[in-house]
Formats: structure tokens, sequence, C-alpha cells
């Protein structure tokens, strides 16, 4: 079973912008993630990493690499905003199906490990993680029509959840906290992810929360699946 990942080199040096490599088989921290952190634990060798392109397999024991095809490493542009940079990045590590991604920091000198517990969950690791370069992004102040905006999609958001409370609240409780959460957190945010919920019924709010639920359960149970493969579990 491919555990597939995204490699990522993240350059804030001047213009922001990310070079990933696509990673096929055993993508999983235990193996690529102890491979990356052994053997390409400096700017040189995780950019050298990055931009292989294509990576079959990595052995974590060896650090070395092989590759069935051929492919460019991919070049993002990131946008100016840095929640919105977040968001583009985990949108690169969930289009190439990836279990995991891996993001170099190139001013701490480290990887980052985000599990693809759904692009909103990774963005949001990704904030926390990397917080401390929000100043490499230029932020662009916003307009006062724009912040009355935000402030009505805000207002119109809540008043969704409060709605549809009941009826989310009568499956698992945990869960509808957790999802509730995530949301004010796209309106803590604001910029895109906030506007995204701009024409949303309380029938999108629950069709909203449904998916939610669905990936992460699916993410986990592939997860579960992997290690006990990984340990001889099951076959």
């Amino acid at each position: 079973m491919a555990t597939r990942a995204l490699i990522g080199y993240l350059d804030t040096n001047g213009d922001t912008k990310l070079t990933t490599t696509y990673n096929h088989y055993d993508g999983y921290p235990s193996n690529l993630g102890k491979g990356l952190e052994t053997f390409y634990d400096s700017d040189a060798k995780a950019e050298e990493i990055a931009n292989v392109g294509y990576i079959s397999f990595l052995d974590g024991e060896t650090g070395e690499w092989e590759a069935k095809n051929k492919e460019k490493a991919g070049v993002i542009q990131l946008p100016d905003n840095f929640n919105d940079a977040m968001m583009v990045i985990a949108e690169e590590i969930d289009g190439v199906g990836g279990d995991f991604g891996y993001i170099w920091d190139n001013e701490n000198e480290e990887w980052i490990t985000v599990k693809n517990d759904g692009i909103g969950r990774m963005a949001e690791d990704l904030e926390m993680s990397l917080a401390h370069l929000k100043g490499k992004f230029a932020m662009l102040p916003e307009r006062p029509e724009q912040v009355a905006e935000a402030k009505d999609v805000k207002g119109h958001v809540m008043m969704l959840l409060d709605k549809v409370e009941s009826t989310l609240k009568s499956g698992e409780k945990d869960m509808f906290t957790t999802y509730q959460e995530s949301v004010m957190r796209d309106v803590k945010a604001g910029g895109s992810r906030l506007n995204q919920y701009e024409e949303y019924t309380a029938e999108d709010m629950v069709e909203d929360y449904k998916n939610y639920i669905a990936d992460k359960m699916d993410i986990d149970e592939a997860f579960v699946h992997q290690m006990k493969y990984r340990a001889g579990i099951i076959k």
C-alpha cells in the first residue's frame, strides 16, 4: 500500500515560494520522516531533496532513494498573505494524495511534519508550526469595506452554527465541538478561509460537517491500517 507524501522546501528569502517533490511509497514519519531528519537535515540537503521531483521510495535507514519515474520539481509562488500561503501548501499536499507533508523551514532549519486530516486542519497545523515566519509575508492592509464584509460573514457563520447546533450535537458531541473549533479558526484567520462561508445556508453547514467528519475518519482509518500492516498485524 502506497503512503504518499509531499516533500517541500519553503524559501522565505526574498519572494516566498515552495519547491516540491512527490514521494510514492512509505511516506510515513517512521520511514520518510526519519530519513529526512537524519540525512537531509541541513538547508542545502533539504533543498536538494525537494528538487528531485519524484521519489518512489526513500530508505529511512540509509537516506538513499530510488525513482521509477522522472519528473521536474514543482515550484509554487506563494500568496503574500501568510494564512493564504499555508492554505496553498495544504492544498498541494492534498492535491498529490499525500497522507503526510514534510515542509522544510529554512529559518529554523528543521522539518515540519503535517498529517493529512483535511486541508483546513493541515493549514491550521502549518500556521501554528510556522507562525514565526509571518513577518516574511507581506501583510496587505485591509480596506474599511473589507473589514465590514468580514464582520458580516463572521456574524453569518456564528448564526448558522447556533442554528444547526442541536442537529449536529445529536451525533457525537465531541465531534461537533471539534468541527466548531475548526470553523471558528477559519473565521479568525479571515481572508479566503472566512469568505468561503459567505453563501452558506444551514443545509450547507450540515453537509460541510458531514464531509469534515468523513474525511477525518477516512484518514484515521488509513493511518491505523498502515501502522498495523507495517507491524505485521495484518497482511
